[in-house]
């Protein structure tokens, strides 16, 4: 942690120490996000003013207002919202589960192995139709449980799961899922199939609407309780496998559901948004100083600054070059690739192991 002045630093150890500091800090995370999600509502190639864009969602306003906000803008924030927050906990739980604060859908490859088998169910697609939504989160969904799979067991030796094989193993696995997609390309017969598959490899939200929104919505919102609702077996793991075992934590059972949650829920995204990189590694490790390791605050901190940062950076992307729009995997990428090598470089300054 940065050093703070001694006023400071009393009132940071207060907050953190404190449940109520804790609650209040996810409050103010809530208003931040909320502010967020109004201001992104009005803003674009086409501004709107705040009371406006709120007058029309609740249809107190017709015409251009009505449909810039209800029908283009709306369901972007609201699926900005479910994806950001549901990669920053996928992070959080992926990080406690496999102890190992540098684990992340995208770095370790689920994200990029989810992005084949939604290519799969693109390619597939009849000719001059789009995928449906279901049948490319079904197969994203497939598509990332094989990569779990795969970085598992070649990172696993003797029972054990080394932080570095982990990571090493996901990383080479996801530029092998990503090539892998690539040359699928070669096989699209339309260029819509292209600019499909394009579009997950860098992520985005342009194409958002509300049957995404909804078929997201009853994915991630069981999911999230359930990662909820394990949030106490979860902070277990930081002591380690054998000290959870003997508190009587069934630990490859549970870390697998575990897994299989993340999985699912890191498809669901990529098969609506792409392979948007790096909301679960900075969300946590931003919040963790001011949270504590306790999943039952981190998750849903997670969860509402994941959020946070999405459609904030989302807004950013359709606003800061207009008429143009830069897909927000773009900027997710140029701010998480240097905090990931920041997090390296500090470790290796610290002389711990990755």
């Amino acid at each position: 942690m940065w050093d703070l002045p001694r006023g400071w630093s009393l009132l940071y150890s207060a907050l953190r120490t404190s449940k109520a500091g804790r609650v209040g800090a996810l409050l103010l995370l809530a208003l931040l996000l909320a502010a967020s999600a109004l201001f992104a509502l009005g803003s674009g190639a086409a501004d709107v003013p705040i009371h406006r864009a709120v007058a029309a969602l609740i249809g107190r306003v017709d015409g251009a207002d009505l449909r810039i906000v209800y029908e283009l803008r709306a369901p972007r924030v609201l699926l900005g919202i479910l994806v950001g927050g549901g990669l920053a906990m996928v992070g959080a739980t992926l990080q406690c589960v496999l102890q190992n604060d540098l684990a992340d859908p995208y770095i370790l490859g689920v994200s990029a192995g989810a992005g084949v088998g939604a290519t799969l169910s693109m390619l597939g697609a009849a000719p001059g139709g789009p995928a449906a939504p279901w049948s490319t989160a079904l197969f994203a969904f497939i598509a990332a449980l094989i990569s779990v799979a795969i970085v598992y067991r070649t990172a696993k030796v003797e029972g054990s799961l080394p932080g570095p094989r982990l990571l090493l193993a996901g990383v080479a696995f996801s530029s092998f899922a990503t090539a892998l997609s690539a040359f699928l390309l070669f096989f699209a017969r339309e260029a819509a199939q292209v600019r499909g598959v394009f579009f997950w490899l860098i992520g985005g939200l342009a194409d958002a609407s509300w049957p995404q929104v909804l078929m997201v919505s009853l994915v991630l919102l069981p999911s999230t309780a359930l990662l909820f609702a394990s949030a106490s077996r979860q902070t277990v793991f930081l002591l380690g496998d054998e000290a959870a075992q003997s508190l009587g934590l069934s630990v490859m059972r549970t870390k697998a559901a575990l897994i299989v949650i993340a999985a699912l829920i890191t498809a669901t995204t990529v098969a609506v948004a792409g392979a948007i990189g790096f909301v679960g590694l900075i969300v946590p490790h931003a919040l963790r100083p001011f949270f504590g390791p306790d999943q039952r605050f981190l998750l849903p901190a997670a969860s509402l600054g994941g959020a946070l940062l999405l459609v904030t950076m989302d807004t950013a992307a359709r606003s800061l070059f207009v008429p143009e729009e830069v897909p927000v995997g773009v900027l997710t990428g140029l701010l998480g690739a240097p905090f990931f090598l920041l997090l390296l470089r500090r470790r290796a300054v610290g002389g711990g192991p990755l």
